[in-house]
């Protein structure tokens, strides 16, 4: 019995012996087959696999931003709202966040975390959970390299490319090429952009909740979303912030009141050029087509212009008051449009809301829902209500809302600032103008834009300071006088004012001084001061249309005709921008600069792709600068149009156009300024160009479908007030300047009605600025000086005209 118990026990241990061997070879085989079937499957899918090398010549589409002279944003272009951050200079705070988030095991792993891996597996068999595994640096394989498909096959695919990127790339890449293009939600891709997002802030002022709160989006930016929901956000965030607690980047207390906070959002989307949106258009449409539409939205060009925000937004402002003034001086003009039921109505105001969204400044549109004699309610879109006081419609004429609205109508009002005392918001009664303006200002040294204007809207349309060409009426005056004082007339030199006619063939042209009056000899001074056409169009014919052509064309103006005498009263077309480059000439000293919008352009790697002043950028490096002390004005491209003593000439004329002429309304400024009003036939258009020692500035006022402003819409009354108040916020603070006096002038005291010297029977005199040698010698003879300026008397052509009858029958004119 022992015996076969001995002889069983060989045999069974024999037996396992033999299991065990067979046992090891099939593990082997196995094990064999195992590494047969990986390498077939590394190779299967290697040919498959993107090279993994092409992240590094990954270039981003980056936000193009649109710059004011002094470094503030006015527009940003790009398809994607990305930013690109190098990893040395994100705050240490984000990348904790995003590892707490994210892969806390980032630093220790090789591509692909196996633990979480099989953790995933297990949760996603056995529940009805879904967890994923993904380590940072498969999600940059994934971001980078493959698709978005949920397969098998890209998995496979991701975590080969995970081991070969981390085996190419050092961690800190790794984790740049991931903070900067993971999306973010809202348009956001990487890190910095969504700081800008959801909190207006660049990623070294985030806290502690708001870097928490974007690390936990990369998961689900949908569900995630703060601004859509805040809630699951909020949840999120606190998860985040919990493990970043764990992994002991913060303190538990720490946790606690960030978990405590509020999201705090600060929405902000990409600028598009709200503060000046006529000017950002026409920059996007200038690098649009020198680098074009790709290099627009994706290369994140930086684009550096000479516009100066703040002096833009006087800019906006001064066009939208004139223009609103002027509207309310011509009525109402009832109702946007009526609804004939006041069902559904907030539906109802959403699309007029939208159409009407460019003209948020003016006002927004609102439904009345309920009217009596004092007050209007009336309703908005999204459901808000107010009310519409007849205090403020008293520009309409009318005294009861009643006789202005009814119910249903859809009007335009605007918040008041103040509620009623029952809490509701107050409104006032406006209406959007049918009438435009146009506004440009120039730095008079450099010839850069400083604020533009194109009319009311939104500025993707008709730009009317650039692209618009309008009768420039008296505005054109000037010219005449310069090309005069070119060919040997002074200031002082007396030219006849007094009816003329001329004929072209069949035809008789008779003009006329605006107020119908004839004045006799006129100083030139006097002429332009008061703005007589007849005193204008003498001195044209004398000079010569062909020599005021000539000058125009040094002034940039290029297509005035020779042999039309018409033009002297500025029946020749022009733009805005020409108008006020022109004029810019006088106090610069005769030299004429072509208007620049761009100072320097570079892309994304701060290469300079455009400089328009390239001494300027070295000015502060100067020997001996202080960064206290302004740099010398840059040198820019100029060509002489007139000698500086002409030009002073005219600086001088045209102040007495605001000391005693038709632009006087700016004289209670106190400062020395130039300018000259233009009216064109039937009030048609009205301009008021003009400048100070440092800026020159143009307005126009007119219908974009040329008619009448209607009669008295001058350009003193239309243009003017407009100019006015855009200067007295552009100098506010500002020194008062005097403009510069060249070599070569000498100043004289005349008498301001002969133009000679001063004599007995002198009323008025005036302190001239001749060229040397062209002063008067004579004095004034005892005449009778008119008190409107004229010599020899005046008045209209009437009986009883004295000197002056007796002259013009001289004269054969009458």
């Amino acid at each position: 019995m022992v015996m076969n118990r001995q002889g069983s026990t060989r045999s069974a241990g024999k037996n396992r012996g033999r299991w065990l061997v067979w046992l090891a070879w099939l593990v082997a085989l196995g094990m064999l087959f195992g590494s047969v079937l990986f390498g077939a499957v590394i190779m299967y899918f290697n040919t498959q696999l993107p090279d993994f090398r092409m992240i590094s010549e990954y270039k981003p589409a980056l936000i193009t931003k649109i710059y004011d002279r002094n470094g503030a944003i006015i527009a940003e272009y790009a398809n994607e709202r990305r930013v690109w951050v190098p990893i040395n200079e994100i705050p240490k705070p984000v990348v904790q966040a995003f590892l707490s988030a994210e892969d806390s095991h980032f630093y220790e792993h090789g591509g692909y975390d196996l633990k979480a891996i099989i953790r995933a597996t297990l949760v996603n068999a056995l529940t009805h959970r879904t967890q994923g595994a993904s380590t940072i640096t498969q999600q940059v394989a994934k971001t980078y390299l493959l698709s978005n498909e949920r397969t098998y096959t890209r998995k496979i695919k991701e975590l080969i490319l995970s081991w070969r990127i981390e085996h190419a790339f050092t961690k800190n890449e790794i984790l740049e090429l991931y903070l900067n293009r993971i999306y973010l939600g809202n348009g956001a891709y990487g890190v910095a952009a969504a700081a800008e997002t959801y909190f207006s802030k660049s990623l070294a002022e985030l806290n502690t909740q708001e870097l928490a709160m974007i690390a936990g989006m990369p998961q689900a930016p949908t569900r995630y979303n703060p601004v859509k929901n805040p809630k699951s956000a909020t949840a999120r965030r606190n998860i985040v912030i919990g493990r970043m607690r764990d992994e002991g980047y913060i303190t538990a207390d720490q946790a606690k009141t960030a978990q405590a906070t509020p999201l705090g959002l600060r929405v902000s989307t990409l600028k598009q050029g709200e503060d000046a949106p006529h000017f950002a258009e026409f920059i996007r449409r200038m690098i649009a087509d020198q680098y074009g539409e790709d290099a627009l939205y994706n290369d994140g060009l930086n684009v550096y212009t000479t516009l100066d925000l703040k002096l833009q937004r006087e800019a906006e402002d001064a066009v939208y008051d004139g223009l609103r003034a002027f509207d309310h001086r011509h009525g109402w003009r009832g109702p946007m449009e009526h609804f004939k039921t006041l069902d559904n109505w907030e539906e109802q105001l959403q699309p007029v809301m939208d159409a009407y969204a460019h003209s948020e400044k003016i006002g927004v549109p609102a439904v009345v829902l309920k009217v009596s004699a004092d007050v209007a309610r009336v309703g908005f879109a999204g459901g808000a209500q107010g009310t519409v006081a007849a205090s403020t419609a008293k520009w309409t004429g009318r005294k009861a809302m009643s006789s202005l609205v009814k119910v249903g109508d859809v009007v335009v009002v605007k918040p008041t600032g103040s509620d009623g005392k029952d809490g509701t918001h107050q409104y006032s009664l406006e209406q959007i103008p049918a009438v435009q303006g146009a506004l440009l200002a120039l730095d008079v040294q450099s010839g850069e834009v400083l604020a533009m204007v194109g009319g009311l809207g939104e500025g993707v349309g008709f730009n009317r300071a650039i692209q618009a060409h309008r009768q420039v009426g008296s505005s054109f005056k000037p010219f005449i006088y310069a090309a005069a004082l070119e060919h040997g007339y002074t200031p002082a030199t007396t030219v006849l004012d007094a009816p003329v006619v001329f004929r072209m063939g069949d035809k008789e042209w008779k003009p006329q001084n605006y107020d119908e009056s004839i004045g006799g000899l006129t100083p030139m001074r006097v002429g332009l001061e008061k703005s007589r056409n007849l005193l204008t169009v003498r001195l044209a014919q004398d000079v010569g249309m062909r020599n005021v052509s000539d000058l125009c064309r040094r002034l940039g103006i290029t297509n005035v005709p020779v042999t039309d005498l018409s033009v002297a009263l500025g029946s020749v077309d022009e733009s805005l921008i020409d108008m006020v480059a022109a004029y810019s000439t006088f106090p610069r000293g005769g030299e004429y600069v072509r208007p620049t919008y761009l100072r320097r352009v570079q892309d994304a790697q701060g290469v300079t792709l455009y400089r328009a002043h390239p001494a300027c950028e070295e000015c502060l490096a100067q020997l001996g600068a202080k960064e206290s002390v302004p740099p010398p004005a840059p040198k820019v491209p100029a060509s002489s149009a007139m000698s500086p003593q002409v030009a002073y000439q005219m600086v001088s004329l045209m102040q007495g156009v605001v000391q005693r002429g038709t632009g006087y309304a700016l004289n209670a400024l106190g400062r020395p300024m130039g300018g000259k009003t233009g009216t064109t036939n039937d009030f048609v258009d009205a301009w008021f160009t003009g400048y100070t020692p440092s800026i020159a500035l143009g307005v126009w006022v007119g219908y974009d479908t040329p008619k009448s402003l209607g009669h008295g819409e001058t350009g003193a009354r239309a243009a003017l007030p407009i100019w006015k108040d855009f200067i007295t916020a552009a100098t506010k603070d500002q020194p008062v300047e005097g403009f510069a006096v060249p070599d070569g002038i000498d100043f004289v005291r005349i008498d301001a009605d002969s133009g000679l010297l001063p004599g007995p029977t002198t009323k008025r005199t005036i302190t001239e600025a001749f060229i040397p040698g062209t002063a008067p010698s004579q004095v004034t003879p005892a005449y009778s000086n008119d008190e409107n300026g004229s010599f020899f008397g005046g008045g209209t052509n009437s009986e009883g005209g004295g000197a002056l009858d007796n002259l013009l029958k001289t004269f054969g004119i009458y």
